[in-house]
Parts: C-alpha cells; sequence; structure tokens
C-alpha cells in the first residue's frame, strides 16, 4: 500500500464548512496523530481547487498550487493526507485528469456527504441569492423542478443547483478514477443529533484516528433567515453590473455581521407542494443509489426522509413577512448610514442599493 490521500468533495450544503472548520482548527492534533492537513489552512486548499477548476486556461500555473499539496504529502511519507473542498464535486473529467496527474503511488479515498433534500434546497437558494440570484423563493422553486426545463437549455437556477446536487453525476465520475470501495457516502444527522455525530461520521468514512477534538469555535455557514434572503435577492435585481469580486467583499461581512443575528426573528422558506414531492423523489433515488452501487455508507437511510411528515404542503409559497423584510432592511440602513427609507419595500430596496453603491464607490 502507497502513502494515503483523503478527498472530502462535498457535496454542497451538506455540513462541509463544520467539518473544515474542525479540521482547520486541530491542524497540529492531526500532525501529531499522523494526519496532514495539507497547507495547513482551508484557505490554501480552496485556491488550490479553484485554479484547477478553472483549466484549461494555463494549465501549469492552474495546478501549480495542487502541487504544491501534493509535494508537502509526499514530504511526509508517513501521515495520510486530508484535502477538504466541496468545489472538487464540480470536477469534470479534464479537472480529475489534472488532480490526479501527481498522484502515482498515492492511494486516494473519497468522502461525499448528503444530506436530506427537503433541506437542501432552501439552502442552496440562499447560496444562489447570495451569489446574484434574483429569483423568489417560489421562482427559485420552479426553475429547479426537472418538468420546467425549457427547449433550449436550462436556467442559471437549474444548472447551479444540478451542478451542486447531481451526485449521481459526481458518483459516476469519480468512480471512473477511484475504485467504487474507497468511495464512502455519508448522510448528513438530524437538525437535533448530537453536534459531534456528523464529525464521528466523517472520521470512520475518512479512515482517521480517533481524536479529542474541541467543537468550541466550529461554525457552519452564517445563514439568514427568510425575510433577509428576499432582501438580498431583490438588491441583486439594482446591482447587477457590480464585479463579483467587490460584491463578495462587501456583502460577506453584512450577511454575517448585520442579516445573520436577524435568523432567530425570522421565518424559513417553506416548500411548495410540487417541490416537496420532488425533494421526497430525490431522496429515495439517493436511497437507491446507496444501497445499489456499491460505495462504503456511513450514516442512516432514514436520514433521508421519503415519507410524509409534518402538515400538507402548501401549493404555493407564501412570501416572507413584511415585517421580516422591513425589520432587515432597517438593519442594513442603519449600518450603510441610510436614513428616511420609503414605506413602500420597492422604494426602500432601492434606496439601500444606492447606499450600497455610494459606500462602495459602486458607481
Amino acid at each position: 500500500m502507497g502513502q494515503r490521500l483523503v478527498l472530502h468533495i462535498g457535496a454542497m450544503k451538506t455540513g462541509t464548512s463544520f467539518l473544515q472548520s474542525i479540521l482547520n482548527a486541530h491542524v497540529d492534533e492531526l500532525d501529531a496523530a499522523g494526519v496532514r492537513f495539507l497547507g495547513g489552512k482551508f484557505g490554501v486548499q480552496s485556491r488550490a481547487v479553484r485554479d484547477v477548476l478553472e483549466l484549461p486556461r494555463k494549465p501549469k500555473r492552474n495546478t501549480r498550487g495542487w502541487r504544491r499539496l501534493v509535494k508537502e504529502l509526499r514530504s511526509h511519507p508517513e501521515h495520510t493526507g486530508i484535502v477538504s473542498m466541496e468545489f472538487l464535486s464540480f470536477a469534470a473529467p479534464r479537472h480529475l485528469e489534472a488532480l490526479f496527474a501527481p498522484l502515482a503511488d498515492i492511494d486516494v479515498d473519497v468522502v461525499l456527504t448528503v444530506r436530506d433534500m427537503h433541506r437542501v434546497i432552501p439552502a442552496q437558494w440562499q447560496t444562489y441569492t447570495r451569489n446574484f440570484g434574483t429569483e423568489s423563493w417560489s421562482d427559485y422553486q420552479s426553475a429547479i423542478r426537472p418538468q420546467r426545463v425549457r427547449p433550449g437549455g436550462s436556467s442559471r437556477a437549474r444548472h447551479t443547483f444540478d451542478r451542486a446536487q447531481g451526485i449521481e453525476r459526481i458518483l459516476d465520475r469519480w468512480s471512473r478514477v477511484v475504485p467504487r470501495e474507497r468511495i464512502a457516502v455519508i448522510t448528513v444527522p438530524d437538525p437535533d443529533a448530537p453536534r459531534d455525530l456528523l464529525w464521528r461520521r466523517f472520521v470512520e468514512a475518512a479512515g482517521l484516528p480517533e481524536l479529542d477534538v474541541s467543537l468550541d469555535g466550529t461554525r457552519d455557514n452564517a445563514s439568514v433567515g427568510y425575510g433577509s434572503c428576499d432582501v438580498l435577492r431583490q438588491l441583486n435585481q439594482h446591482l447587477d453590473d457590480v464585479r463579483p469580486r467587490a460584491y463578495r467583499r462587501v456583502m460577506r461581512p453584512l450577511i454575517n455581521e448585520v442579516l445573520a443575528p436577524l435568523r432567530g426573528s425570522e421565518s424559513k422558506p417553506q416548500l411548495d407542494r410540487r417541490t416537496a414531492r420532488y425533494a421526497t423523489e430525490r431522496n429515495h433515488q439517493l436511497r437507491t443509489l446507496i444501497q445499489d452501487r456499491g460505495h462504503r455508507f456511513i450514516g442512516e437511510l432514514d436520514e433521508l426522509p421519503v415519507g410524509t411528515e409534518g402538515g400538507a404542503p402548501p401549493r404555493k409559497s407564501p412570501p416572507p413577512a413584511a415585517a421580516e423584510v422591513r425589520r432587515a432592511l432597517d438593519a442594513l440602513a442603519g449600518r450603510l448610514g441610510v436614513s428616511g427609507l420609503p414605506e413602500d419595500a420597492d422604494g426602500a430596496v432601492r434606496q439601500v442599493a444606492r447606499g450600497l453603491r455610494r459606500a462602495n464607490d459602486w458607481s
């Protein structure tokens, strides 16, 4: 057996930030136990993976960071290496070829986390909204459902959802370069499960030694409530000319520091009837995939529910409460020093958008 590398490849919205936070916070403890969190920081791994995914432009430059990580692993032959980056799940065959080119004689194990689609879909809408998405919650649901694909191609919403949550496609691609038995699939526990359960499952799936880790200071992605997310998507309609890097640099702290603290007082988006049925169908497909494909499985199939729970979903998802939207707009206006917001929501959104432009010189 050669040296070993564990690749945690996602999928998106499946507790990846939580696991990465634990790994990032325990680099020294991992190293002492014979596990090398390559690069020493999640940001180093993220940049290396993002560069590879930009192929074929400047191929030597695009693989430089990744090759440095592999070189680091080879310089510590007694260690198992680990890389955790959910964008690895986006890798097409040409990216996989570049990723595996320097890995001769290194045994690769792959870990994929999956989650109940009833919870994934709202989380994916929020991620989409944070990246210039402008569709309302209802419109987003209509866009991602398979029956809504129009001739001539799918919408951006559908494309990004399928890329992130096409678990079958992800496993098909990775199974071409890694033996099926060396790919482990983990289900994300239910919200009321012990907080460390996902970590313990990850340790088992990755074949890592047991570590006494502290969950103090570990983080999930800061999420926002329904009203705040709807405010973001309305603001995006007025900010579509802002460069993505500048947008994210400004909006990330506003989301984390201004909108995320409002989450406890805001509602959650509800799946409509057709989307709830679609989520159940996808959970059933994931269960079948797990049972039939021959990958290692850690978790519980019941965490991908296929029965009916709670009341019947509404025919059409209700919009966020006006009070939630107003509270989020007022919080953003206060942070930006914008006063005198109009009473109507559309006017208030336009004024906050103008405040963002003035504060950041987005002319």
